[in-house]
């Protein structure tokens, strides 16, 4: 063994990585990330969401039991094992969680109506827009079988994605419009994303090409569905109609889904990766409960990392400034006075950072630039005697 690789300790040293597609977050990049959240909570609210926070690690059986050992989903969960050997999985939506949360509590007030925004993992390919560690953000409502939750919701996303800067596009359909199985339903959804030769080759898996031939033409000519055409209705009345795009081959791939579906695009097809997505769920929450009650659901995602990777695309960086901190203060020998004095400033409502890295003003001045921190005090004795302070701005 190399003797240059031998730590002090007489182990191998390690050269600190990240796995492909879980990535750490530098403080101006969670500055961004911060202020997606901060949009988007503040819209969910607004919709009379309230906040909930559900389990990270869950029982695998849980993750697992609405899909079959094949399922793409299935593969792409982290599986652990805790010391007691049972199996266990980090979750790879913020879906499953909730409906077991709605199971575990059968006497919430129905409508209910939630937000969470949290981490998930999934262990599949990585690209633009998708990592294997990465934030979802969701929305869900359940007793509600009106049409009017799906037009609310895509509503909502038109506003967050204006808001944030990104035009979006939403496409439409309905699973009612598509009596396959769910390996069929699953090659439908590719329609706008593979050519027509490619689905017709992996139809013939299933049938001949000339049957795959006239099951395409008939997804495309599929009627409308009287859901749809209510959705339409209420998506035009909401003002938001031109944002959105019937697509009667839209499954979103999970079979969960019982009815309207929709995913969310950048209209300028900066990454193709969706911008996120939603759909009506009616029968998960009672297959939880086997109660033999109703539980209408639908639910939409928020992509936190497209809209990033969109962002990054626009060059819009946000950067560390004095919406983080409003005053850093430079002791010259004055500690004691700068803590007490920043901790009366912090009671007003101020953020307010004491410099500790020496009495060097010109390395305190360096890290204000570094951090982009545009007000400074600098604090000796005789500040403290004259009880006066200039506050300098940085440039």
């Amino acid at each position: 063994m190399n003797d240059e690789k031998i730590s002090a300790a007489g182990r191998t040293r390690y050269k600190p990585t990240n796995i492909k597609g879980a990535g750490d977050c530098s403080p101006s990049e969670q500055v961004q990330r911060n202020h997606i959240i901060d949009v988007l909570k503040r819209n969910f609210e607004a919709y009379g969401y309230l906040p909930l926070e559900t389990a990270n690690v869950n029982y695998l059986e849980l993750l697992t039991y609405k899909y079959d050992d094949n399922a793409e989903i299935v593969n792409e969960i982290y599986k652990i094992r805790d010391q007691g050997d049972r199996e266990l999985g980090l979750r790879f939506d913020l879906t499953v969680p909730f409906c077991k949360y709605i199971a575990m509590n059968p006497n919430l007030k129905m409508p209910f109506k939630r937000y969470e925004i949290g981490k998930v993992w999934r262990n599949g390919p990585v690209k633009s827009g998708r990592a294997r560690e990465f934030y979802q953000c969701d929305i869900d409502a359940v007793g509600i079988s009106s049409i009017y939750i799906e037009a609310e919701m895509m509503a909502m996303a038109v506003k967050i994605y204006t808001e944030l800067g990104v035009k979006p596009v939403i496409k439409y359909g309905n699973r009612k419009l598509l009596p396959y199985s769910d390996a069929v339903i699953s090659i439908i959804d590719k329609m706008a994303k593979v050519t027509h030769e490619e689905l017709v080759k992996d139809l013939s898996k299933y049938m001949s090409a000339a049957e795959a031939e006239k099951l395409l033409l008939d997804v495309k000519n599929a009627p409308k569905c009287e859901e749809i055409v209510q959705l339409e209705a209420a998506l035009e009345s909401m003002g938001v109609i031109d944002y959105c795009e019937y697509a009667p081959y839209l499954a979103r791939g999970l079979n969960v889904y019982t009815g309207t579906v929709w995913e969310i695009f950048d209209k300028e097809g900066r990454i193709t990766s969706s911008l996120g997505g939603g759909g009506r769920y009616d029968k998960i929450i009672g297959n939880f409960l086997d109660n033999g009650q109703q539980y209408p659901a639908v639910g939409m995602s928020f992509g936190l990392e497209p809209v990033l990777a969109v962002l990054a695309m626009n060059n819009e960086q946000l950067t560390i400034n004095n919406d983080l901190i409003d005053l850093m203060l430079v002791p010259l020998g004055t500690e004691s006075f700068c803590q007490k004095y920043a901790n009366d400033l912090r009671k007003q409502g101020k953020k307010v950072l004491v410099y500790l890295g020496g009495k060097k003003l010109a390395s305190a001045l360096e890290y204000a630039a570094a951090y982009g921190i545009r007000q400074v005090a600098v604090i000796g004795d005789d500040e403290v005697k004259g009880k006066e302070i200039t506050i300098k701005e940085i440039k």
